[in-house]
């Protein structure tokens, strides 16, 4: 992943390579989940969460709950041009609040 003028430490970045390899489907879909991330960086799942607390605060994803119980990861609209595929992509739903 290029540095794109982002303060990520080495763990966020580690963390974030992981998420966008993950995200395999058309932009916006996530079915990646923290114990995803745990297992495929070796990283404990107790320090994935701080990681992904402090990915939250920064605004580059967002995690929702879904029907099953997973805590799923979103790579936020403004952040797709991180991902290889998503770059250039336009959002076509509603986050949050918010009409992207």
């Amino acid at each position: 992943m290029e540095n794109h003028n982002l303060s990520l430490t080495a763990r966020e970045t580690q963390v974030m390579e992981s998420l966008i390899q993950g995200l395999y489907a058309e932009p916006g879909f996530s079915d990646v989940d923290a114990r995803d991330l745990a297992r495929w960086t070796k990283i404990s799942t107790r320090s994935i969460r701080g990681v992904l607390s402090s990915l939250v605060q920064k605004g580059i994803i967002s995690i929702e709950g879904n029907e099953s119980g997973y805590q799923i990861i979103y790579l936020n609209p403004g952040y797709w041009h991180l991902h290889p595929e998503w770059a250039g992509e336009k959002p076509y739903f509603t986050w949050g609040e918010k009409e992207l």
